[in-house]
């Protein structure tokens, strides 16, 4: 279970980054996958294992995974040409995962450690990665959790909201892409030892229209929310997060990401992607219907 964790409005309303602590410096030491006792952990295409390290566990991520290498070379290719995403590739994948980690720390946001230290024999060089075991808590099951009272779940999403926009604020003055979560929704956000922790960083967006990729974060986000929690739960956290977010002008780019972009080729595609695709329509969560709640709620919010 979840360690204590007392979130009170000076918490929801926390600006000033963590400075990221001094990693410890640890011995060298090679082990062997095949000596160890592994227990598969949920993923796809990626093999991912819990297992015994030190005192405790550890979960090691291989990049080589199940998936045919025809395929990291056509996820690839469509990353690299069309979608402005970065390389599928098992060993770019470690490269990405290991920078953005670094990007997110360096700005007191908290990540999985990595265990760098640690070497596998049987496993390619620069293929995997071992992260510290967090069995923390993830919000796609705090917030589904009747047990923690309503006005806790939702000071908490205050507080996420706050430490959200300082990520956003800090990509847009960055100009970093490597703080956009690529894969972003609330299954990679997890409460901690008091903290929220991020992590799946493998893949990345290679593009400097930052704005535009902060729209698409919060998209799929909201979207999530209301996957994963249902209609009443989403519209609870979407009403905290017209009122407590703090750039409203960043947050109408959700909106604009879907329906207004300013590369016109991008918008047109948009257009016939809602207009002919029947997947898009009549569903509550699609990202344009997402993207026109936030607008009729901003809209309706300025006029109060």
């Amino acid at each position: 279970m979840l360690a204590d964790m007392s979130i009170s409005s000076t918490d929801s309303e926390r600006a000033a980054p963590a400075q990221p602590a001094t990693p410890p410096v640890r011995a060298p030491q090679t082990l062997r996958l095949a000596d160890l006792e592994k227990q598969p952990l949920a993923g796809a295409g990626n093999f991912l294992y819990k297992i015994p390290f030190e005192d405790g566990f550890a979960v090691l991520k291989v990049y080589f995974g199940s998936r045919h290498p025809a395929l990291h070379i056509r996820k690839s290719l469509s990353n690299l040409l069309f979608t402005g995403r970065t390389s599928h590739m098992p060993k770019a994948r470690y490269r990405t995962e290991l920078a953005c980690v670094g990007v997110w720390e360096k700005h007191g946001f908290r990540c999985f450690g990595i265990r760098p230290e640690v070497r596998f024999s049987d496993l390619p060089d620069d293929g995997y990665l071992l992260f510290d075991y967090t069995p923390g808590q993830h919000f796609r099951e705090y917030f589904k959790d009747e047990e923690v009272s309503l006005d806790d779940r939702l000071a908490l999403w205050r507080r996420f909201l706050g430490e959200w926009h300082r990520r956003h604020a800090t990509a847009v003055r960055e100009n970093e892409p490597r703080l956009l979560h690529e894969n972003g929704d609330v299954k990679h956000v997890m409460l901690w030892q008091g903290d929220l922790v991020y992590f799946d960083f493998e893949i990345c967006f290679r593009s400097h229209d930052i704005r535009d990729l902060v729209g698409r974060e919060m998209l799929a986000y909201m979207r999530s929310t209301g996957k994963f929690f249902g209609d009443e739960m989403y519209d609870r956290m979407m009403d905290e997060l017209i009122e407590h977010y703090p750039d409203k002008t960043l947050l109408l780019g959700a909106w604009e990401h879907a329906y207004r972009n300013h590369n016109l080729f991008i918008r047109v595609g948009r257009y016939l992607d809602r207009t002919l695709r029947s997947r898009h329509r009549g569903k509550r969560y699609s990202k344009y219907a997402v993207a026109a709640d936030i607008k009729r709620r901003l809209d309706a919010a300025s006029l109060t």
